[in-house]
């Protein structure tokens, strides 16, 4: 009687483990779908936001960075303070093992004029992003 209680115990927790261990690689396959970058823009000069400043934050391809095909992943952030912090999700899906990424930004006003702009994208690591630091220069000529 014993043999069979322990076999029953034995049946009916054995199921409830596989579903644990399921729930569990879930998990793990849903957080390497998506990889965010962060970090924050600034620039050096003492200059105050214009209200309605908004800054553009793009993951690009190196070899592409600048064409359409190299943007990976884009949002636009409110800009209110320097330095302006961002968080940009980039798919899982649109990474490349062999491929060298960057970040570029740019800070525009109100009316879309570009007011500042990054020299050339800062490198990342897609693998194991490290939060970026992103300077950004006074636009000439727009």
């Amino acid at each position: 009687m014993r043999r069979c209680c322990l076999a029953v115990c034995a049946a009916l927790t054995l199921p409830l483990a596989a579903c644990q261990g399921a729930d569990k690689t879930g998990e793990t396959s849903s957080s390497a779908q998506t990889v965010t970058v962060t970090g924050k823009a600034f620039y050096l000069e003492r200059i105050a936001l214009p209200p309605g400043a908004m800054l553009h934050v793009k993951v690009v391809d190196l070899q592409h960075a600048d064409a359409a095909l190299g943007v990976v992943a884009a949002d636009n952030f409110n800009a209110t303070l320097v330095p302006i912090p961002f968080e940009l999700e980039v798919r899982g899906a649109k990474i490349e093992p062999n491929k060298q990424y960057g970040v570029s930004a740019s800070l525009r006003d109100v009316d879309d004029k570009l007011l500042f702009t990054a020299e050339a994208p800062v490198p990342v690591d897609l693998r194991a992003p490290a939060p970026l630091e992103i300077r950004l220069v006074r636009a000439t000529g727009e």
